[in-house]
């Protein structure tokens, strides 16, 4: 989920990859009330990229019936800007929720999105905020990516939406509307776009 710009350093691919593993060994050091899932789906992009993609994401929730609940997944999709063929996205969050009013957690993380390609990588990482409503059988999660200060980074809502089928199988749907800068347009101007998938969730627990 970003715009193409110049290629990256073998040194930063390197950090991006050490983030994730730290990400989740973080979360999975945590020995109680974890619940690790993994799930794929399909999803269409609307960032000039070719759709539709096929996504694979695992990740783990800890304390979601404590008062601060974590979680950190990790995931990668298919989706090529258009023009491409070789391209993969690895992305990777991190988030802590407090637990409010009733059905309500209200908190903020990291969002971190790579795409590598043929003739070149890009990686992006967002701040976010955002605000969780959840009941026994239904959770929707809406984080706001904060920009960074980049003319081609992203900005939005994301909302992450769960909802419970049979036994340890969940339906899972993913929204993004984003607004971004590209400044190597002729008259670089903000573009709104969208992306979306779809898929199933099995949660280990």
């Amino acid at each position: 989920m970003v715009v193409p710009r110049p290629p990256l350093s073998t040194v930063k691919m390197r950090v991006s990859l050490q983030f994730v593993a730290t990400l989740l060994f973080s979360a999975m050091a945590c020995s109680a009330q974890v619940a690790p899932y993994a799930g794929a789906g399909i999803g269409v992009n609307g960032l000039s990229f070719q759709s539709p993609y096929y996504n694979f994401d695992a990740g783990v929730d800890w304390g979601s019936l404590r008062p601060i609940m974590f979680e950190a997944e990790a995931g990668t999709d298919t989706a090529n800007p258009n023009g491409l063929k070789d391209g993969t996205t690895l992305r990777a969050h991190g988030l802590v929720m407090i637990k409010g009013k009733g059905h309500w957690r209200f908190g903020g993380g990291v969002h971190f999105s790579e795409l590598f390609t043929s003739q070149y990588d890009n990686h992006s990482i967002w701040p976010t905020l955002g605000a969780m409503f959840e009941r026994d059988w239904f959770r929707i999660n809406a984080q706001y990516l904060i920009p960074t200060g980049s003319d081609y980074t992203l900005n939005g809502p994301l909302f992450d939406m769960r909802m419970h089928l049979k036994k340890r199988f969940y339906f899972r749907e993913r929204v993004g509307i984003y607004s971004y800068r590209n400044p190597n347009e002729a008259s670089p101007s903000h573009h709104i776009s969208a992306v979306t998938d779809f898929g199933i969730l099995y949660v280990f627990r």
